[in-house]
């Protein structure tokens, strides 16, 4: 594996992923981004204006056009700051993304981001009440249905919005068919997530959500035929997650769980983005590999131009 430590002559990545608050109000149980060790529910504004102002600044890799800042959680729509955060990012050139459940994400929610967002990501396990049940993606007891998730993105493209959906298969979700679901939902980019163990959020009841290679594999081709209608389907395993995102947690920090367990770099503000960034483990290789470098302005793969 060619993951190192950074250096500070390893430029800032191509996306950063910004955990705005580690507050969530679903219980997924396979959950890897809890942030257990930090006390700090939200990410202060301020912090993550400066942030973004440094994220704006930093020079670019080799090949890079523009820098994505993904907006993430817990769920974000929690942080009543989100829309100023991502409309900032925006302002500075940069391409704005959210990850979220959609549970948050009304009507009116779509409507203010329609202006100032580029990628709506939706995290979608099942679109089956019992299994969304077991997996703990509900709220008071009530998941979302299909049609809820179909809606929503419907109305996100009237916006102009890109939309991605992210699967983490594991136990519950394994043997489950999508192909129904992407075919009428349509996404732009549709990532496969096998369940990542990261020893303080999931590590003792992780065999419960484990998948074996086999098992992930059998989910992937399940679903191949949806690349030759305009989805692309990006599969990642375990082993291409560890090392190849760039994240930042909610006490303003990057983060790797390369060894399965946080490792932490010195506070952003303290040190600088670019400081910060050289302690911790990322591969461009890796990342690229993972299709991490597509032209975010498409979601066509950079090197191959193809979907």
């Amino acid at each position: 594996m060619d993951t190192i430590k950074n250096t500070k002559k390893q430029r800032l990545a191509h996306t950063i992923n910004l955990h705005l608050t580690l507050l969530c109000n679903y219980a997924c149980g396979f959950c890897y981004a809890g942030f257990p060790g930090i006390k700090q529910k939200f990410l202060n504004l301020e912090v993550i204006l400066e942030i973004l102002r440094q994220i704006a600044r930093a020079p670019k890799p080799i090949g890079c056009k523009c820098r994505k800042v993904t907006f993430v959680g817990g769920e974000p729509l929690l942080f009543k700051g989100i829309y100023e955060a991502i409309a900032y990012a925006r302002s500075l050139g940069l391409v704005t993304s959210l990850v979220t459940n959609a549970s948050l994400l009304s009507d009116d929610a779509i409507r203010q981001l329609g202006p100032i967002l580029d990628w709506l990501t939706i995290s979608i396990d099942s679109t089956d009440d019992a299994t969304n049940l077991k997996i703990g993606r509900a709220f008071r007891g009530m998941p979302q249905t299909k049609g809820e998730y179909l809606r929503k993105i419907k109305l996100a493209k009237s916006f102009g919005i890109r939309v991605k959906i992210n699967t983490v298969v594991n136990q519950k979700n394994a043997d489950e068919d999508f192909n129904d679901f992407i075919e009428q939902a349509r996404p732009t980019r549709w990532k496969v997530l096998q369940a990542s163990r990261v020893e303080e959020e999931n590590g003792s009841c992780f065999n419960q959500w484990v998948v074996t290679q086999e098992r992930f594999d059998a989910f992937v081709s399940r679903h191949a035929s949806l690349s030759s209608q305009g989805v692309t389907v990006i599969p990642e395993t375990q082993s291409d997650i560890r090392g190849t995102y760039a994240m930042i947690s909610p006490d303003g920090r990057f983060f790797d769980t390369l060894e399965g367990t946080y490792n932490y770099s010195r506070p952003i503000l303290d040190v600088g983005i670019e400081e910060a960034f050289s302690d911790v483990n990322f591969s461009m290789e890796r990342f690229k590999q993972r299709d991490g470098d597509y032209d975010f302005a498409t979601g066509l793969n950079a090197e191959r131009g193809a979907k």
